[in-house]
């Protein structure tokens, strides 16, 4: 609830004002009542009084009504919308910035599920439940109050509805919540289950898993459909105590206006402004009764947001880089993964000298994408040292590497590593201000002029992780990138593994041309054109 509170705070004014507007309206629905009840009284004879006024003012207080209502769900709408922003924007924040392990908690189509569907509970609930939930006890403590008014014995005999509905909502709070959360996290594995299959679509027909895939959505598709089964099952019984005590409050009301007529101790007015107060207050305790489940998936919401908002994030300062070509020096550097033993790496040393390049060589699995990660501060070593540099000789001029020194990275990681969207567009991440001429350099440098050769050119569209591209175009097009941004250090992680070796050794050679000097290049690699340009190895 805390959370939710904090969640609240952006448009607290604004659920506020909504909050008025509604309490507007539910004093209009209750003056409605009172009139209606004057107007058959003026009409039958038991009230000496104008009808037309009684008639006019009736009027007014319908259209004040349904105006205000309207109005009111147009307005809970704009502050939805914007709250929805706003805490997405916050969440998608609190994810970027948090800090990496070298396992993702969440799979991707979770995060994207507790950023959509989940923000979407919880903003609703907060806009719209909240500020209804609090008119609608209000209107029930004034309808309570105006039956008083009419019958205070027989308004005591329809009070005991509100404990019906208490207790039958208690009944099966504590169960409804955790199978919401459970649905919701099956809902995350199917959505997760779906995007790896579709996107490796080609994989999955190739080794035949078809069937397999299938009959695993099967399966969890049929685990959801039982959690589903059981909630509606719990919320049945709710509803279905609630609607008895209801029914029985409603013919008790109507037998006792009947009875009255009859002797004379009520008025046709009278009847009919009872039976529409029983209403007045069966509805918000109907109302209230339906904001326990929305009250539930907020809070199942809720939790699965606060997992991520809880997360470790990485420290915030300002951007520390270094001009020209630093060196990088590492020092007894150990690392070893979060609930392994082993390490990665243990007592490794190594200067990167500023200006050279360097070929990092050895073994599948020996840690070489590990230290490139530890370079560029996304791993945190668990011993050891990794310090920037830009004259060797003073050392007040080491920088230790963080968040803030990432900027002096050009970074290349392995694979397709291509965004949706246009060429044009996977550049500009690099740079955003980039010029066409310094687009069309980068491409050329990482030999990726074909590009310009498309029938689109730069506007060439990359389907999800660079699909319509091969693996080798898809390479040159991510090299291109990283050398748009700034930076005096270029980190090649088997950037070049796709391309053939003529093609490998044209890119080699033009990024060692135009940045053999002004850049520190380091590139891991098994191949021997890295190794043939590289001034000095270093073995993993």
């Amino acid at each position: 609830m805390r959370g939710v509170w904090r969640l609240l705070r952006t448009v607290r004014w604004k659920v506020l004002f909504s909050a008025f507007l509604q309490t507007v309206a539910a004093a209009a629905s209750l003056a409605f009542v009172w009139f209606s009840k004057r107007v058959v009284d003026i009409a039958t004879g038991h009230i000496d009084a104008p009808l037309g006024v009684a008639i006019w003012l009736l009027v007014g207080i319908m259209a004040l009504q349904v105006l205000t209502r309207v109005f009111v769900k147009y307005y809970e709408g704009r502050i939805t919308i914007l709250a929805k922003n706003r805490i997405r924007a916050d969440v998608f924040d609190k994810a970027l910035r948090s800090t990496w392990t070298g396992k993702d908690k969440f799979h991707s189509t979770d995060m994207a599920n507790r950023m959509e569907e989940d923000i979407r509970v919880v903003t609703e609930f907060i806009c719209v439940d909240i500020p209804e939930a609090c008119v609608t006890m209000l209107q029930m403590i004034a309808a309570v109050v105006m039956l008083f008014c009419f019958s205070s014995s027989l308004a005591w005999i329809l009070i005991w509805i509100m404990p019906v509905a208490v207790v039958g909502a208690r009944l099966y709070f504590r169960r409804m919540r955790a199978l919401t959360t459970e649905i919701r996290t099956i809902d995350g594995r199917i959505n997760g289950h779906l995007q790896e299959t579709l996107q490796h679509r080609v994989l999955v027909k190739t080794l035949g898993s078809v069937g397999a895939s299938e009959e695993e959505l099967s399966e969890l598709q049929e685990l959801e459909r039982d959690r589903t089964v059981s909630r509606l099952g719990y919320s049945a019984l709710s509803r279905g105590f609630m609607s008895v005590g209801f029914s029985a409050g409603y013919l008790v009301a109507f037998i006792w206006g009947v009875l009255g007529l009859k002797d004379g101790s009520v008025t046709y007015g009278l009847m009919v402004a009872f039976l529409q107060m029983v209403g007045q207050v069966q509805r918000p305790v109907a109302n209230l009764a339906l904001y326990i489940p929305a009250f539930i998936r907020s809070l199942s919401s809720e939790e699965r947001l606060l997992e991520i908002g809880e997360m470790a994030q990485e420290s915030e300062s300002a951007d520390v880089l270094l001009e020209g070509a630093p060196g990088l020096r590492i020092s007894g550097l150990s690392y070893s993964y979060e609930g392994r033993s082993e390490k990665v790496l243990s007592d490794f040393s190594f200067d990167f000298k500023p200006g050279e390049m360097t070929a990092i060589v050895g073994p599948t699995g020996e840690g070489k994408s590990t230290l490139a990660q530890l370079m560029l501060a996304l791993l945190a070593p668990t011993g050891g040292s990794i310090e920037l540099y830009v004259i060797p000789s003073e050392a007040k001029e080491s920088v230790p590497v963080s968040p803030a020194t990432r900027c002096n990275f050009m970074y290349v990681p392995q694979g397709n590593s291509l965004l949706s969207g246009s060429v044009r567009a996977n550049l500009l991440m690099a740079c955003p201000s980039a010029t066409e001429e310094e687009l069309r350099a980068a491409l050329h440098d990482a030999a990726a002029d074909f590009v310009l050769d498309l029938p689109d050119g730069l506007d060439t569209s990359c389907a999800e992780i660079g699909r319509g591209l091969s693996e080798g175009q898809a390479q040159r097009i991510a090299i291109a990138r990283a050398l748009l941004h700034r930076g005096g250090i270029l980190i090649l992680d088997e950037a070049t593994s796709a391309l053939d070796a003529e093609t490998e050794k044209l890119v080699l050679e033009r990024i060692k041309a135009r940045f053999g000097v002004s850049k520190t290049i380091i590139c891991i690699t098994h191949r021997p054109a890295a190794l043939s340009l590289a001034d000095s190895v270093c073995q993993i």
